[in-house]
């Protein structure tokens, strides 16, 4: 057997071992299955919510804001942190700004965002790219800043310019860099779309699961938690499959 396929198979068993001792511990009792749910409970939720679409619904509009923050959100820090290589003046007048937006929790300004562009999506996507570029930002410079200048001065030797470094050097040297800045961001932009929902929304998997604690339905809320993981294990899937991609060279 391959040893992916081993851990595979390890990670499935833990899963199901795990599953199977909560339902054991939770059956005997109804005030623990009040309090904590069971797997089973969980399982007729899910089937029922995705059999009407109602946590389909909720699912697509976390996904579409995550998705197009997470994307914005990247595309801009990254294209500033390696736009900031031209110049270490720029970052350095740059960089209390950046310490000051990176320091302040997301949920401070999300009311503020909420308020200024309105309860729906468009709140949500800005809070993802909030939570999201600053990481995208400083790995990207990070990236370009840590080139060795030998390389950077043999390119100059064979008459590069700045421009030709960048695009030939920096950008492939930074990938690894940039890649660890996005797969951390996946988590950010989730927990930014999820604040959002929190605080005013209308549709969403926050929404859903704070209605659903609300009413004290704790197998919803776990429903809803469960949908976001699986949002979350796609996102880390495409951004996988992206650096396979973009760096063939680097092996796990």
């Amino acid at each position: 057997m391959k040893q992916k396929s081993k851990i595979l198979l390890y990670q499935i068993l833990i899963l199901f071992g795990f599953l199977i001792i909560w339902e054991i511990l939770v059956s005997g009792s109804r005030t623990s299955q009040f309090l904590y749910s069971s797997p089973l409970q969980i399982l007729n939720i899910l089937i029922k919510d995705i059999s009407n679409f109602s946590l389909i619904y909720h699912s697509f509009i976390t996904f579409y804001e995550t998705i197009v923050g997470f994307i914005i959100g990247n595309l801009l820090g990254i294209s500033i942190g390696l736009g900031l290589w031209y110049s270490k003046a720029a970052f350095k007048i740059a960089k209390p700004y950046i310490i000051i937006l990176g320091s302040i929790p997301i949920f401070a300004i999300a009311p503020l965002l909420i308020i200024w562009f309105g309860t729906g999506i468009l709140s949500k996507i800005v809070l993802v790219i909030l939570s999201t570029l600053i990481l995208a930002m400083v790995q990207s410079y990070k990236g370009a800043s840590e080139i060795d200048n030998n390389r950077v001065n043999m390119m100059k030797s064979f008459g590069a310019n700045k421009n030709q470094i960048f695009t030939m050097l920096v950008i492939p040297s930074s990938l690894s860099w940039v890649l660890s800045a996005v797969k951390l961001n996946i988590g950010f932009a989730l927990l930014g779309a999820f604040i959002g929902e929190f605080i005013s929304s209308e549709a969403g998997l926050g929404h859903y699961i704070i209605r659903a604690s609300g009413l004290y339905d704790i197998a919803s809320v776990f429903a809803g938690i469960i949908m976001i993981a699986l949002i979350a294990l796609l996102l880390n899937f495409c951004v996988d499959i992206l650096e396979r991609k973009l760096t063939p060279w680097l092996k796990e």
